[in-house]
C-alpha cells in the first residue's frame, strides 16, 4: 500500500464541485421542457429569461447578467433575432452595441414557459420544507455576495 503525500480533496464535500454538478443536472432536466416543446437551447432560454426579468439591454450586459461568454450570447441572440423572438435597435449612447428586448412573440413564449418553470421548480423542492428553502436561498445569496465582493 502506498501512502499519498499529496493533499487530498474530497470532491463530494468540495462546494464548487457539488454546486456545479447539481446546477448542471438541474439545467439539463429543466431544459428538456423547453427544448422539446419550444425548440430553445439553454443559452436562448437564458437570454429570453434575462430580457423578460431585466428589460432592454445590450449583449454585453446579457453576458454579465447571465454569466455567459460573448460567443454563446452572440449565437443565441442571432438565432432569437432570426426567429423574431427578440428585437434589436440602435443604442443611442453607444453606436457599437444594439439594445435588445423581447418581441411580442418573445413575450408570449416567455409567458408560456414561466408556468412550466414554476411547476418544475415546485417539483424540485418538494422534498424541502419552506424553512429549508428559505435557508438554502439565503445561503446562496451570502455566497453570491461574497464572490461579488471578491471579484
Amino acid at each position: 500500500m502506498t501512502t499519498n503525500k499529496h493533499p487530498t480533496l474530497d470532491l463530494q464535500q468540495f462546494l464548487p464541485y457539488s454546486l456545479t454538478n447539481i446546477a448542471m443536472q438541474m439545467s439539463e432536466q429543466f431544459s428538456e421542457l423547453y427544448q422539446k416543446q419550444f425548440d430553445l437551447t439553454v443559452p436562448q432560454w437564458r437570454v429570453i429569461a434575462n430580457l423578460a426579468q431585466y428589460g432592454e439591454c445590450t449583449a454585453k450586459q446579457l453576458c454579465d447578467m447571465a454569466q455567459m461568454d460573448k460567443s454563446t450570447v452572440s449565437r443565441a441572440v442571432k438565432s432569437l433575432l432570426t426567429r423574431n423572438l427578440i428585437a434589436a435597435k440602435a443604442n443611442p449612447t453607444d453606436k457599437r452595441a444594439n439594445l435588445l428586448s423581447l418581441s411580442e412573440a418573445g413575450v408570449g413564449l416567455h409567458k408560456q414557459i414561466v408556468p412550466l418553470a414554476n411547476e418544475w421548480q415546485a417539483s424540485l423542492v418538494s422534498e424541502l420544507d419552506s424553512q429549508e428553502i428559505k435557508q438554502f436561498m439565503n445561503t446562496l445569496s451570502k455566497l453570491s455576495n461574497y464572490l461579488n465582493k471578491n471579484v
